[in-house]
């Protein structure tokens, strides 16, 4: 008898051949899912690392300098690739409260028409068309060129020519552009520079120490520093018109003319006369009048007038100025100061100079004094006094030796003069210096800023050339290697030196530094030189 075979089990091979086409199906629909989600599209709560990291080349170079401590030359480091982690630390540094119509820093306006794919930067770009920048200008004289005078190659697409002239470079523009960043970000809303609260816009709770080792100024210089500032946005041909800083320019424009005077055009109000100087007035009245010059603007030309002849109505019988101010409330109580502050006194001389340019006519008894008190406060070896009598009477040093060079000659004092050589002799043999910068008589901030003038006018004398390029080779590394490239202070200076910590602390010398960085196109020396020559009858008895 034949065994029956057993019953076949069809369960199991059913089972598997389910689960293969339920995997198949579900892998199927998973792809058909992913395929239709989209990448969302960055707003306000959504941001790509991308949009953090290397958007600017510029600030991937510069973000991982430590930059310079007081005293000291920044470490050069070759630029890292950037991390999150970087990213999320360079947004550490922001403004803690965003400031209502605030500029920002940009590019120079040749930077418009460079390809948004040009990886270079702003010195790269700069430098590879200095040959065709200003629009076909000579390196022959420039008296007569477009944007000459005393404002200088200041104007749109000249600066190329006159970096190229003068020895400056896309590095150096970089530079300005760092510094005029910094100082929008510590302007006050109502377009003061606070010489003694400036820190309190990226330190808000700073303690005494920390606001001390920025440098604090006095209230009283806030009108002085205010002026300084704009000196060094309208040096670049910023205006209150039209450029990259026009709002930043339009404000401290508007505080320095609200602290005009109606009743005699001095700067700082009748209320305030303790807490101002003549320091604020000169600054404030070379500052409006070089604004003019940029802008051309004649709603500025009676404020401007009547800034200059108060100026002039407060020369001394010396022929120079002092601290005081005469003020309207104590008119009949007043009595001119016999003091003679040389410090003071270049200043007024500056704006002066760009009077003339201006076609402001200064009386032949101002001009005449003025000569008189350089040539008493000059010394036959080219040593020049600080001051006659009173504060640090007799003081000499090397900023004093400076001022008077640059005054004397401006107003006529032939370049071949006995005292002229003999100053820039010695100005030739004390160049910037950032380890010397805490020298008092020496090699300072101010010294380098009349000492650049100075330098740059002389290019024409004997061994001038060779003199100004040596003095630009260490202007340019003293500032160039010491403006701090990171953190909240990028694009300022450290407040070293006596006057830097105590006459407007960092604020006061990133913008007397950047007044020196324009040296290259802010004065074009060949029409000054011509200027001045008019005034040669001032030295004829000399």
């Amino acid at each position: 008898m034949t065994k029956r075979a057993g019953k076949r089990d069809w369960r199991t091979p059913l089972l598997l051949t389910l689960s293969v086409h339920l995997m198949v199906f579900t892998l199927a629909i998973n792809h058909r899912l992913f395929s239709m989600i989209e990448e969302p599209l960055p707003g306000p709560y959504v941001m790509k690392v991308s949009d953090i990291i290397g958007s600017d080349p510029e600030e991937e170079k510069q973000e991982n300098d430590p930059g310079a401590a007081p005293g000291e030359v920044s470490e050069t480091s070759s630029p890292a690739s950037a991390s999150v982690s970087q990213a999320f630390n360079k947004l550490e540094t922001a403004e803690i409260e965003p400031r209502p119509e605030r500029d920002k820093p940009t590019t120079d306006a040749s930077d418009e028409t460079a390809p948004t794919t040009d990886g270079r930067t702003l010195a790269e770009r700069l430098q590879a068309s200095l040959d065709v920048a200003g629009g076909g200008g000579s390196d022959e004289g420039s008296v007569g060129l477009g944007g000459g005078g005393s404002h200088g190659l200041r104007g749109e697409g000249k600066h190329g020519v006159g970096l190229k002239r003068h020895g400056g470079s896309g590095e150096t523009e970089d530079a300005v552009h760092m510094a005029l960043g910094w100082l929008v970000s510590v302007q006050d809303l109502d377009g003061k520079w606070d010489s003694d609260n400036y820190m309190t816009h990226y330190l808000p709770s700073a303690s005494p120490g920390e606001r001390g080792a920025e440098g604090i100024g006095l209230a009283r210089n806030d009108i002085g520093l205010t002026g300084l500032c704009m000196l060094a946005f309208t040096g670049a041909g910023y205006s209150d018109q039209s450029g990259s800083y026009k709002t930043t320019v339009k404000h401290a424009r508007e505080f320095l003319l609200s602290e005009q005077r109606v009743a005699d055009g001095g700067f700082g109000l009748d209320d305030n006369s303790h807490q101002v100087t003549m320091y604020a007035h000169t600054l404030a009245t070379f500052a409006i009048t070089d604004l003019y010059l940029v802008t051309g603007d004649e709603s500025l030309r009676t404020p401007m007038r009547r800034a200059l002849e108060y100026l002039l109505s407060m020369q001394g019988p010396g022929g120079g100025w002092d601290y005081d101010q005469r003020y309207p409330s104590k008119r009949e109580s007043w009595e001119p100061s016999t003091r003679d502050d040389l410090s003071i006194s270049g200043w007024a001389i500056l704006a002066l100079v760009a009077a003339r340019e201006a076609n402001f006519e200064i009386p032949q008894d101002n001009l005449d004094r003025l000569a008189q008190f350089l040539k008493d406060c000059t010394r036959k070896d080219g040593q020049a006094v600080y001051a006659d009598e009173g504060t640090r009477s007799g003081h000499r040093g090397m900023a004093m030796l400076a001022a008077s060079n640059v005054c004397r000659r401006l107003l006529g004092e032939p370049n071949d003069s006995w005292v002229q050589q003999k100053q820039l002799e010695k100005i030739s043999k004390e160049p910037p210096s950032w380890s010397r910068a805490n020298d008092l008589n020496g090699s300072n901030m101010y010294y380098w800023y009349y000492g650049s003038v100075s330098m740059l006018l002389s290019k024409d004398t004997s061994g001038g050339e060779d003199r100004w390029r040596q003095w630009n080779i260490a202007l340019k590394r003293t500032l160039l290697d010491n403006q701090v490239k990171s953190g909240a202070r990028r694009g300022s200076f450290d407040p070293v030196g006596h006057w830097a910590k105590n006459g407007g602390g960092r604020v006061y010398a990133t913008a007397i530094c950047a007044l020196n960085l324009e040296i290259y196109y802010r004065y074009e020396p060949e029409y000054l030189r011509v200027r001045a020559n008019e005034l040669n009858y001032l030295w004829a008895d000399d």
